[in-house]
């Protein structure tokens, strides 16, 4: 009796551990796949968490340097009788070493700008920079309260890639996000000379 009393008891802890394992087997199953099917998204908002911040980062950075050229551009001579290409050319010196100050590096601003009027336009021919502009407006009218005042315009336009529209189609097939190819942003100061 004691034998078959051992066997049943055998096959009792058998059958639990059996029970046991398959619990374990099938809790471990349901979390794999609950990471499976959350893994996408978090990556995602990782993803776009990263990019938000470097985008806010590249504006600020671009802010700062069209402050910067506007700043120094006011100074410099303007109107039609003293104004030169060289004195442009000094702005867009201040905004290009700012820039690699702060290693916004991608796009070499062209030596030349093209010209109309007061208003002086460099481009990049850098690879991936065809969105990339640089305007210096010395020329630029604008109101202060009830005075009408010329000042200098700087507004910098500078491309982004986002890594955000290439995850949402890698997990959407085929999908695609329409965010803004370039970053702009603008400064405007009243000229002193």
């Amino acid at each position: 009796m004691s034998g078959s009393s051992g066997s049943r008891s055998e096959k009792h802890q058998a059958r639990r551990r059996s029970i046991v394992g398959s619990l374990i087997r099938t809790c471990e199953g349901s979390q794999l796949l609950e990471f499976a099917l959350a893994a996408p998204f978090l990556l995602i908002l990782v993803v776009g968490i990263l990019d938000f911040g470097q985008v806010y980062n590249l504006k600020q950075e671009l802010n700062n340097a069209a402050r910067e050229g506007a700043r120094f551009a006011v100074g410099e001579n303007s109107g039609s009788n003293n104004l030169t290409t060289s004195d442009v050319e000094a702005v867009r010196d201040v905004i290009n070493n700012y820039l690699a100050g702060e290693n916004v590096t991608q796009c070499v601003i062209a030596s030349s700008p093209s010209v109309s009027g007061f208003v002086y336009t460099f481009a990049s021919s850098s690879t991936g920079c065809s969105g990339f502009s640089l305007v210096i407006n010395r020329a630029y009218i604008f109101t202060v309260g009830t005075t009408t005042v010329v000042g200098t315009k700087v507004t910098l336009t500078y491309p982004y890639v986002w890594s955000l529209g290439k995850m949402i189609g890698l997990i959407l097939n085929g999908s695609s996000l329409s965010l803004p190819a370039t970053i702009q942003t603008d400064c405007t100061m009243q000229n002193l000379n």
